[in-house]
């Protein structure tokens, strides 16, 4: 049955029509939200390396993780991620999956870890790695989190 709106005749094909163009509408929301967590945690892990290289390279201690949280949420006021336990969240989860990659047969397979802990929240990171013991448990529970969106 057809009801009509100021003009317009509304048909069960415009409804149909309407009803997929909101369905593109949210599959396209969700897609540049999974790009942007994508590119947040990537950064997260370009963050780790660095870190993880100052305090080897340069000898600097834990200390400077501080001084670099003040400076970054100065610079960044709006922008969260960068406290004190998040930056160092983030140091541990690149040496979690990093170390790890001594075990791995080739180190291509450490751009694929990469690729996966990439593609799920970083809340999900956080818990999985601060509760998995070794890197397959990990891996498990990363995939397993990919497979149920």
């Amino acid at each position: 049955m057809a009801t009509r709106e100021v003009g317009f005749i509304m048909t069960e094909e415009y409804k149909a029509w309407i009803d997929d163009i909101k369905n593109r509408i949210r599959q396209s929301q969700i897609k540049a939200s999974v790009r942007i967590n994508y590119e947040l945690l990537d950064l997260y892990w370009e963050l780790g390396r660095d870190i993880v290289n100052k305090q080897q390279n340069a000898e600097w201690g834990d200390s400077f993780i501080a001084m670099m949280s003040k400076d970054l949420q100065k610079t960044f006021p709006g922008m969260s991620g960068f406290s004190q336990q998040n930056l160092r969240s983030i140091r541990y989860w690149y040496q979690f999956y990093h170390n790890c990659s001594n075990d791995l047969q080739a180190v291509s397979k450490l751009k694929t870890i990469e690729n996966m802990v990439k593609s799920i929240p970083w809340g999900h990171n956080q818990r999985i790695m601060y509760k998995c013991k070794s890197i397959d448990e990990a891996l498990f529970y990363v995939q397993k989190t990919m497979d149920n969106n």
